[in-house]
């Protein structure tokens, strides 16, 4: 007897340029990976960013932790960041190419649109 894994579909995007994100065909996703996110069907969604599959979970309810990777849109364009932490009234960030790191008051964070973080990556699904 043959053993089915669980799972669920998901809404997809494809992200075209830095403006602009196209909505995919619902993706069939095994359960396991979002059981852990509150009311999953609606907290999170793949994005094809070029030809990399990325699951993010919604910020909220999600919450952002030291070492995450944070999808965002700011001024009408997307990007990620590297969550490190927070100093005094600081939030430490590093670029998606994990070449810079800078230290950014609370304030600025709050004002961009935190679109949640990153689950897992992987090529197909």
């Amino acid at each position: 007897m043959e053993r089915l894994m669980p799972t669920v579909f998901l809404k997809a995007y494809e992200l075209i340029d830095e403006n602009t994100m196209d909505k995919l065909p619902d993706v069939e996703t095994p359960l396991v990976l979002v059981e852990m996110v509150e009311d999953f069907k609606e907290n999170t969604f793949w994005v094809k960013i070029r030809n990399v599959w990325t699951l993010i979970g919604k910020i909220p309810p999600l919450v952002p932790s030291e070492g995450d990777i944070v999808l965002f849109r700011e001024k009408g364009q997307w990007g990620l960041f590297k969550y490190l932490g927070e100093e005094e009234d600081r939030v430490v960030l590093r670029d998606g190419r994990d070449e810079r790191t800078t230290r950014v008051p609370k304030d600025v964070i709050e004002s961009l649109e935190l679109f949640g973080k990153v689950i897992r990556v992987q090529e197909k699904v």
